[in-house]
């Protein structure tokens, strides 16, 4: 089985808005409603959770409903800290450890199907799989891509989704819940497992600032 566990618990304070960013409408869809279909219409993927913050619970379960979602299993109440919303949707779900869990930032809309194809793939013959792409920028250095590290000499940006078998992954944020780490990969490698690395895309951004959001805006298409 391959789930979909999708994070937006957070506000968002470098961009203009009222509201956390990935609620504002482009094009008629909320933005993550457009990283929630990216999900719902992968024929890969069987079933999808979603990670919000307790203000926004009832609105996200709007979105799942007027957009017809069928997917979407569940809606979780998120934490303080992405690793605390991530640890709190593994925790209220339960699945199979075998089962394959991608585990995306909500605030990525952009994210294809061949990421996600091959996520599931490799998850065949690895227990955990990360997204990266070649980096220009500095390393110790967060840009919208993702955060940085170095591989075989070579600067990375790191992307979602981020793939495990769910038993692991779940076990890792539960053992490390006090270790402060920049992502769910981390965990496994604080555990000194191996995590496969693929391919990712410079589309498949993180909206972080306005200069993101209204990039989004002039590149995003309808459903």
């Amino acid at each position: 089985m391959n789930i979909a566990l999708i994070v937006f618990a957070g506000s968002g304070t470098r961009i203009t808005s009222s509201i956390p960013k990935q609620f504002i409408k482009i094009k008629g869809h909320e933005l993550v409603a457009y990283t929630i279909n990216a999900f719902n219409r992968h024929p890969l993927i069987d079933e999808i959770v979603l990670v919000t913050s307790r203000e926004y619970l009832s609105f996200a379960k709007q979105i799942v409903y007027a957009h017809d979602f069928r997917k979407v299993s569940t809606v979780v109440e998120g934490g303080d800290t992405r690793q605390a919303s991530v640890r709190n949707g593994l925790n209220k779900t339960n699945y199979s450890d075998s089962d394959n869990i991608l585990i995306h930032d909500g605030d990525r809309p952009l994210v294809d199907d061949r990421i996600i194809t091959s996520s599931i793939r490799e998850l065949e013959n690895h227990q955990a799989v990360a997204v990266l792409i070649n980096s220009e920028n500095a390393l110790k250095e967060v840009s919208n891509l993702g955060r940085k590290m170095e591989l075989g000499g070579l600067s990375y940006d790191v992307q979602t989704p981020q793939s495990f078998k769910y038993g692991l992954i779940k076990e890792l944020h539960n053992r490390f819940a006090n270790e402060v780490v920049s992502d769910d990969a981390s965990l496994v490698t604080l555990d000194n497992k191996d995590v496969c690395y693929i391919e990712g895309s410079p589309n498949n951004f993180k909206v972080t600032t306005d200069k993101d959001l209204d990039y989004l805006k002039n590149t995003i298409k309808g459903y």
